[in-house]
């Protein structure tokens, strides 16, 4: 099993998502956004976009249009995508949705109304973005909260709004870096890193659940066993 990430930055690695990936024998490459030749997608298993403090919905990010056309590219050969944040609202476009602007950031720990929870927990899930997007009419939404969709499927592809890789050392490098935006909301950073540090064990094990049915939804050959073995 071969998967690719599309990381955009340092501090939104494959983390979790990739810990688990790993732990099933999964080869994995790390390809930078920013990189000027993208790999051939037909060449893997799954394709995991990553967060990105850019917008999807900003045709001014230099590698959008680049990022855009892989993910486009691995719908076509039928390449299962699995989006988280920026990667997921990006996938969304991708298949004909749209990517808004909110009125206020979503962040924090939060749980989501599931209609899969087997698959994607309630949570919490560690949350933090600044676009809500809006799934074309052939996807299918599966997990919200009050301020915006959190998880859609179409076909064998996923896309999560929350951070199921989120990691302690990352979470704290957003807080330190989103301190102004946490401020306006009324949350204390160190209070959210100290909550990460609480959630983590926890949330690996969410992490490693929904892994899970990503593989075991793309029909991965192997991947089932391994699982439930």
């Amino acid at each position: 099993m071969r998967v690719l990430f599309v990381q955009h930055q340092d501090d939104c690695p494959p983390g979790l998502v990739g810990e688990r990936l790993a732990e099933l024998g999964a080869t994995l490459e790390v390809v930078r956004a920013q990189s000027p030749r993208m790999p051939d997608p037909a060449g893997f298993q799954l394709v995991v976009p990553l967060g990105s403090d850019d917008s999807a919905a900003d045709e001014s990010v230099a590698y959008l249009r680049p990022e855009w056309d892989l993910l486009e590219r691995a719908v076509a050969a039928r390449v299962p995508v699995f989006g988280i944040c920026f990667g997921a609202q990006l996938l969304c476009r991708v298949l004909g949705g749209r990517v808004r602007p909110m009125a206020r950031p979503e962040i924090g720990w939060r749980t989501v109304d599931t209609d899969d929870p087997d698959s994607v927990a309630p949570g919490p899930w560690m949350i933090w973005h600044l676009d809500a997007m809006e799934p074309d009419p052939g996807s299918h939404e599966i997990a919200r909260t009050p301020d915006a969709v959190q998880a859609f499927v179409h076909g064998p592809h996923l896309g999560v709004q929350f951070h199921p890789e989120a990691t302690v050392p990352s979470v704290a490098v957003w807080a330190d870096h989103y301190r102004d935006a946490l401020d306006r909301l009324g949350m204390d950073p160190a209070l959210v890193v100290a909550e990460s540090r609480e959630q983590i064990t926890a949330a690996r094990r969410r992490a490693a659940v929904l892994v899970d049915h990503v593989l075991a939804r793309a029909g991965i050959d192997g991947v089932h066993d391994a699982v439930t073995g």
